[in-house]
């Protein structure tokens, strides 16, 4: 390893290190001022839990990432769903710990795919149809959300803040246009050639357009079937949650949480998006009148699920892979 290569990972592990920091200061000194709590209160409705409860919790989150997996085994046709399983938990436990994660996610699923004999070409649109789903859902479960404003009688959770996010929607409908329209396609990449010299995207857009809309119009039905499962356990598993913490918060109330933490977690400026997302999703429940101390308990139980689990378990999948492609090799030699 040359001078240049040290500097680089000194540099890539003090970034870590530095957000990380950030990160663990943000829940311990801001949480609890958000919300009008202490760790205190939180950590014992915390200890709530039972084992019982636990387990439930777990399989109830392991039965949405399997739902997933229809997702992405449509969105690759070939891929099985253990595979995609260990894609979708693999590309999370990376992402969720490294700052610009999801690049680093994206180029270990490329290298996997790559050694399961799939083309570059299917995995290109792959990624592009399993983004626009999970961004298409999320804007779904927000537009939902905010259509349950006059219900809860309060529109605190969706302040002018929210226009912050103009851009996803903006860049989905821009997605759509693409789809829509072949010469949409060639307009855009020409435009994006002019910034982004030898990319050749005037030509590759209008191929990766008809390549997605094969795959979508092959595989809709599990797709869609696949995420309304996934974000029904989700909100499933977000309920279960505040019940076992004997929390109680109606569903129309839980559904806006939901809707703030997928908007939240488009705001990629941590690791999974650590910290934004219980600061702004725990405020946005105070907001609508839920106990500080009980909603902050129920979120961080979640998010326990949803962030942390997915580290040590994509942890351990990625482990078993790599040494099954090492014995693989070798037998190979």
């Amino acid at each position: 390893m040359n001078e240049r290569e040290r500097l680089s990972g000194w540099r890539r592990r003090l970034l870590t290190s530095v957000l990380s920091a950030l990160v663990t200061g943000a829940l311990v000194v801001f949480l609890p001022r958000a919300v009008g709590s202490t760790w205190r209160e939180v950590g014992n409705i915390l200890a709530r839990v039972s084992v019982g409860s636990l387990i439930l919790l777990a399989v109830v989150w392991l039965a949405g990432l399997w739902a997933h997996s229809f997702v992405l085994a449509a969105s690759l046709p070939g891929l099985s769903k253990r595979r995609a399983l260990t894609l979708s938990l693999t590309g999370s436990a990376v992402a969720n710990v490294l700052p610009l994660g999801g690049a680093v996610g994206t180029a270990l699923n490329f290298t996997m795919v790559r050694r399961w004999g799939f083309t570059r070409n299917a995995f290109g649109s792959y990624i592009t149809v399993t983004t626009l789903l999970n961004v298409v859902s999320k804007l779904g479960v927000i537009a939902i959300a905010l259509g349950l404003v006059p219900i809860l009688h309060s529109a605190a959770a969706f302040g002018p803040s929210s226009l912050l996010f103009l851009p996803v929607p903006v860049a989905v409908l821009l997605g759509v246009w693409i789809l829509a329209d072949e010469r949409a396609a060639k307009i855009v990449g020409r435009q994006l050639d002019k910034v982004f010299r030898r990319s050749r995207l005037e030509e590759r857009l209008p191929r990766f357009r008809r390549t997605t809309l094969h795959l979508m119009r092959t595989g809709w039905r599990p797709m869609t079937g696949g995420m309304v499962a996934y974000l029904a356990l989700q909100l499933a598993l977000l309920w279960l949650c505040f019940q076992v913490l004997h929390v109680p918060l109606g569903l129309a109330v839980l559904f806006t949480a939901l809707a703030v933490e997928r908007l939240l977690t488009l705001v990629a400026i941590t690791p999974g998006s650590a910290g934004v997302v219980e600061i702004g999703t725990t405020a946005a429940l105070v907001a609508l009148g839920g106990d500080p101390a009980g909603v902050a308990a129920g979120l961080l139980l979640f998010r326990g699920f949803t962030f942390l689990m997915e580290i040590p378990v994509g942890g351990v999948m990625l482990a078993i892979w790599t040494s099954l492609q090492r014995r693989a090799q070798a037998v190979a030699a």
